[in-house]
């Protein structure tokens, strides 16, 4: 496998184009979100409920597909509170689907999100070779290897942005752990604007959502913020 190196030159160019579509306050708002998830994701991780509504992935995921995975989802709760570096080895143990990935990633970046990268399935898509990782790494045939490996390879994908947005002090609203996160998502919805202006009609296109709210859907910054509300209601 070829080592991973993030472009960038890339990067800046989608950073570039996304950037102007996003304002301030949104990028700060953005960043309590962030905050509060990580501050009180343990909470929603043991609810039964809310822990699948919360994950894009999950959010619609059908009875029949989640009951065979329940038992291996406790452990991977288990693991994810209190031995992470097992919680890849569950998965790839079980084969679990790209969904399963998902789900467990996400919790694993948003406890951890100094070390741990969200598998989400704008970040990468093996099947289909797409992504935003696959949108910045210098050469995309790195990320042709088994799921171990290429967990491994988005982890660094996203360690490395960390570091290029650190030093280009760019996105300087957003704190360290999550700078990787929104940057990528921003460069996935660069992507998805770009391919849907090429393909639909100008009029279809003028009822797309704000760039900014495509960004927020894909960091589930408002499946969070729903779930935060529907808690405060229960109480």
């Amino acid at each position: 496998m070829n080592a991973l190196v993030v472009d960038a030159e890339a990067m800046a160019e989608f950073l570039d184009k996304a950037e102007s579509f996003i304002s301030e306050a949104e990028f700060r708002h953005w960043n309590e979100v962030l905050i509060t998830r990580t501050q009180s994701v343990m909470t929603a991780l043991y609810d039964d409920v809310y822990c699948w509504h919360v994950v894009p992935a999950t959010a619609r995921i059908k009875a029949e597909q989640h009951e065979p995975w329940i038992e291996r989802e406790q452990q991977m709760r288990k693991a994810v509170e209190h031995n992470p570096n097992h919680v890849v080895e569950l998965l790839v143990q079980s084969q679990a689907p790209a969904w399963l990935w998902e789900w467990a990633t996400f919790w694993l970046a948003n406890i951890y999100p100094h070390d741990y990268v969200w598998w989400s399935r704008w970040m990468y898509r093996a099947d289909s070779q797409t992504g935003a990782v696959a949108l910045i790494v210098s050469d995309p045939s790195c990320l042709k290897t088994d799921s171990r490996n290429l967990y491994l390879s988005i982890n660094q994908a996203g360690q490395f942005t960390e570091q290029i947005l650190d030093g280009w002090h760019r996105l300087s609203l957003i704190d360290t752990p999550y700078r990787h996160l929104v940057a990528l998502a921003m460069v996935y919805t660069v992507y998805l604007f770009t391919m849907t202006s090429w393909r639909l009609t100008d009029e279809f296109t003028q009822v797309l959502p704000p760039f900014s709210k495509v960004v927020a859907s894909l960091l589930g910054i408002p499946r969070w913020e729903g779930y935060v509300v529907a808690k405060s209601k229960s109480h």
